[in-house]
């Protein structure tokens, strides 16, 4: 059974879940796994040594697509992970398309092609059934799951006094990536410079290489590098302090590890809209962000994802402009200075209501259909 696979080009989430996703599909011996994407998604499938071929092709993009023509009719299987334009072009040239989406408590819409693919799956670490019930009622084979990560692996109990900084995949084909490194990088730099940090006697800073790799700090003990998510969520859990992007994968990857956490102010739409939702929770996060800045204007819910993602560039835009680093810091060290052991219980009860098999079905579903 050949399986054509792609990710969208946005942040570690899609390709996170794609991986998930494939390491269950490869438990079946004859099922064999091949990647079509480029950018951090590209880079994560290949740090996994899941597949056996490699198509570069920005997926995000038609005419990137239509070069693809033959080897998209090569395959009979094809699953795309938030990856739209993928999902509807696969859908022309082969009838087994799964997609599955992260994002359905958010979208505006429901593209009219989606509507038709062999398995819409539903992926629910936030709320989905309202959302849907008023965007989603013409799909044809939806599937409801659970978080599409592993949430099988045991907390570490012996703590290391070790800090790390994830700033998510950092990296979207609907943002200008010059932006988001200065972001990236005045913020870190920032957070670094506040005396409290000195007490930890490592830091890791890691996420995706476009980001990582313009990061500079003089701070010592620091280690700046790009982690296959394995490797992460072995240094994670090992770890006392976290400060994460707002993705849902760090916060599925976190709830339940009894740990101090800090989020970062969101880079894209759906983190914005994520950070809120995790503050209504109470589940005693720190949380940094854009509402703490004095240029926030409000920014709704159930836009079309360019324009909100362009409203949160233009606060990443005023906060690169000027110097707030007095905030952070004040904010650093409250975080430092406080503990959330208080919320642990809140936060295991809160993880133990999630179906935690949602990657086996996906990958189940798939290969039965077509074995």
């Amino acid at each position: 059974m050949r399986i054509l696979v792609s990710a969208e080009t946005f942040g570690y989430g899609p390709v996170a879940t794609c991986l998930n996703v494939v390491k269950e599909l490869k438990k079946h011996d004859d099922v064999t796994v091949d990647f079509i994407g480029s950018g951090i998604a590209l880079e994560q499938a290949k740090m996994s040594g899941y597949f056996d071929k490699y198509y570069i092709c920005d997926v995000f993009d038609f005419e990137s697509l239509k070069k693809f023509e033959k080897v998209f009719k090569s395959y009979n299987i094809f699953f795309s992970s938030e990856n739209i334009n993928g999902a509807i072009f696969g859908l022309r040239y082969i009838k087994n398309t799964y997609y599955i989406d992260n994002l359905m408590w958010m979208w505006d819409k429901v593209s009219k092609e989606l509507e038709e693919l062999k398995g819409y799956f539903i992926s629910e670490t936030m709320p989905c059934k309202k959302n849907f019930d008023r965007i989603g009622c013409g799909i044809k084979n939806p599937i409801f799951v659970g978080p599409v990560r592993d949430l099988n692996i045991e907390k570490c109990n012996i703590k290391k006094n070790q800090l790390v900084i994830n700033i998510g995949g950092a990296s979207s084909f609907l943002s200008d990536q010059a932006v988001i490194n200065n972001f990236y990088n005045k913020i870190i730099n920032d957070i670094l410079s506040t005396p409290e940090i000195s007490r930890f006697n490592s830091i890791i800073i890691c996420g995706g290489s476009g980001a990582i790799n313009s990061l500079h700090t003089d701070v010592k003990n620091v280690i700046i590098k790009t982690l296959a998510n394995e490797e992460y969520l072995k240094v994670v859990n090992e770890s006392s302090h976290c400060i994460l992007s707002s993705g849902l994968g760090n916060f599925i990857e976190t709830l339940n590890k009894d740990m101090n956490i800090m989020y970062l102010p969101a880079a894209n739409y759906s983190q914005l809209l994520q950070l809120q939702y995790y503050k209504d929770m109470n589940l005693g996060f720190k949380m940094l962000n854009w509402d703490n800045f004095e240029f926030y204007e409000e920014i709704p819910e159930y836009l079309d994802e360019a324009t909100g993602v362009k409203m949160v560039v233009n606060n990443i835009e005023k906060f690169n402009s000027k110097d707030y680093r007095d905030l952070i810091n004040n904010l650093v060290k409250e975080f430092l200075n406080e503990s959330q052991e208080q919320y642990f219980n809140h936060r295991n009860d809160f993880y133990n209501s999630y179906d935690r098999n949602g990657a086996h079905i996906v990958a189940e579903t798939i290969y039965n259909e077509n074995k």
